[in-house]
């Protein structure tokens, strides 16, 4: 069995993917290690980002785009999130503005206003997350059908299984930078497109794609993977 941790290929700006039945293009985005907006951009790509079997997308920026200005660029990545949050319901809209946390790029130039997090299911942490090691996120143990819940609201991107190496994979945008993946679920219920709530049933923990029943839980910020026990909250 491939484990997870394995699964994010190093970046190529020559490279592109074919889509595949199943794929959508956070799959996709996800796969590589990618911002999705930034993807959307390459191929010129706008919400809701419709992609079919057979189609040729950009892993990165053509030449031409190369060339111009990374502010360019930069504006037209903030174009696409305009256009986002103009096409999102209130109720997600106005999520964004519960948080009081507030979480810095590396590049310290521009502040992003966090999520509040919770715990997506309530078992024991059996592999913690590791970027030297490639463990992408981390694996939480429990028992067959037992309740995995969002970590915080936002809208469900993904439900399938697709993605190699996840099992049966749940992806929830909670606003246009962050992102969080439920793999190795048993069932899920809920559907893409459904808005969801902090602390709602989503899936019932399995072994989908993994040897033993375990939720393996990421974060990603801007595409790329965060350690979560930096985002959710102390244990007692």
């Amino acid at each position: 069995m491939i484990p997870v941790s394995d699964l994010t290929p190093k970046k190529s700006r020559y490279q592109a993917r074919i889509v595949m039945e199943g794929d959508s293009l956070y799959t996709i985005a996800w796969e590589f290690g990618l911002d999705y907006r930034e993807v959307a951009l390459w191929n010129r790509l706008r919400p809701p980002y419709q992609v079919t079997p057979g189609q040729k997308i950009r892993l990165g920026p053509s030449r031409a785009s190369e060339q111009s200005s990374g502010n360019g660029s930069r504006m037209v990545v903030k174009a696409l999130v305009n256009t986002e949050i103009q096409a999102q319901p209130l109720a997600e809209k106005d999520q964004k503005d519960s948080g009081s946390l507030v979480k810095q790029r590396s590049s310290g130039a521009i502040a992003i206003q966090g999520q509040v997090w919770s715990w997506p299911s309530a078992g024991r942490v059996i592999s913690e997350f590791s970027e030297a090691e490639g463990n992408n996120g981390i694996d939480i143990v429990g028992i067959e059908g037992s309740p995995v819940v969002a970590a915080a609201a936002g809208k469900i991107v993904y439900a399938g299984s697709g993605l190699r190496g996840y099992g049966l994979l749940l992806i929830l945008k909670h606003d246009e930078h962050f992102l969080s993946a439920y793999a190795h679920n048993s069932v899920l219920i809920v559907d893409e497109g459904d808005s969801v709530q902090a602390e709602q049933v989503i899936a019932h923990m399995g072994s989908t794609g993994a040897e033993t029943v375990k939720l393996h839980f990421e974060i990603r910020l801007d595409g790329k993977p965060v350690n979560p026990s930096m985002y959710l909250p102390t244990r007692q």
